[in-house]
């Protein structure tokens, strides 16, 4: 344990030191795989296929806050719906203009979640998805998760659509986008991901916020059971074929990374828990006290020598 805090504590120290050139550098990744997932989803305007236009965004998201570089990931999906037909792409600017202002203006901190969720998606890795988000955001993370996922099913309609408007005549056009909008509201696998998401992220929030000890491993833990129960269950009753072995993998994957998460976020030593109780003219009180682990610094003696020495004398 010592060691991995040590770790922990030596990479957290780096960062912080150069921040001005770190998080930058982060941002860039993170933009840059945004980018491309985008245009592999998507990938129908000929101009973000292009790899120079993929770097520039990427060096631009790299110099800004979280929340512009999401504008600009929904910029850029929007343009691509619009490389497909106009109709897509009135469909794909009011799916990014209800989530710009109805939760990206009052949770603007989250917003990354919403690029997040496709990528998983891409990776296929879904049913990580509830676990990783609730040890990153909370419950203000289910909106989010919720859109993600209708951004990446509307990216394969999208795909669809294209295939059917190659060689279709008016009236199939018409019939196209009909099918799109019938098939996204009536998608019973994209309605099993966000019920499942929703309730899998606020129980394992609720439990994760309750004053017990070790609770942080619990609800993670708990988290994860509930996860595949969940996917199992809503899918028979919604009719949804759930391959087992991929949820649980999934799930696996998602704990692994909550732990991880919440060994950089902090860890505590419930063995020197201690309760003070006292009390003013209004309230009496009583409050619990668990100290963090914390790695004490080897010290270091460092013995100035001039270059004419040539023994070294040990301190007794």
């Amino acid at each position: 344990m010592s060691s991995l805090l040590a770790i922990r504590d030596t990479i957290r120290d780096f960062l912080r030191k150069f921040d001005e050139i770190t998080t930058p550098i982060f941002r860039f990744i993170m933009a840059f795989i945004m980018f491309s997932s985008i245009n592999s989803a998507y990938g129908y305007s000929d101009l973000f296929e292009r790899g120079i236009v993929v770097f520039l965004l990427s060096v631009i998201s790299a110099l800004v806050s979280t929340s512009i570089v999401v504008f600009v990931g929904g910029v850029v999906i929007v343009m691509n719906a619009f490389a497909v037909a106009t109709e897509v792409g009135i469909c794909a600017l009011f799916i990014f203009l209800l989530m710009y202002c109805t939760y990206m203006r009052v949770f603007p901190n989250t917003g990354w979640i919403l690029a997040l969720v496709p990528i998983l998606y891409m990776w296929n890795m879904p049913y990580a998805i509830p676990i990783i988000v609730v040890i990153f955001a909370g419950a203000s993370g289910i909106v989010p998760a919720a859109f993600g996922v209708i951004i990446y099913q509307f990216g394969l309609y999208a795909h669809e659509i294209k295939n059917v408007l190659a060689s279709a005549t008016e009236e199939d056009t018409f019939l196209a986008y009909t099918y799109l909008i019938d098939t996204v509201l009536k998608d019973k696998a994209m309605l099993l991901d966000i019920i499942v998401y929703a309730v899998v992220i606020l129980i394992t929030f609720v439990i994760y916020k309750l004053p017990v000890d070790y609770i942080w491993y619990i609800a993670i833990g708990v988290g994860g059971v509930l996860n595949i129960i969940a996917f199992m269950c809503c899918g028979m009753m919604l009719d949804v074929e759930i391959e087992t072995g991929s949820v649980i993998f999934g799930t696996i994957i998602g704990v692994l990374v909550a732990l991880v998460v919440q060994l950089c976020k902090s860890m505590v030593d419930y063995s020197r828990k201690e309760t003070v109780q006292f009390e003013d003219d209004d309230y009496y009180y009583y409050v619990k006290a668990i100290p963090k682990y914390n790695v004490t610094a080897k010290k270091k003696n460092v013995v100035k020598m001039n270059d004419q020495i040539e023994e070294v004398v040990e301190q007794q």
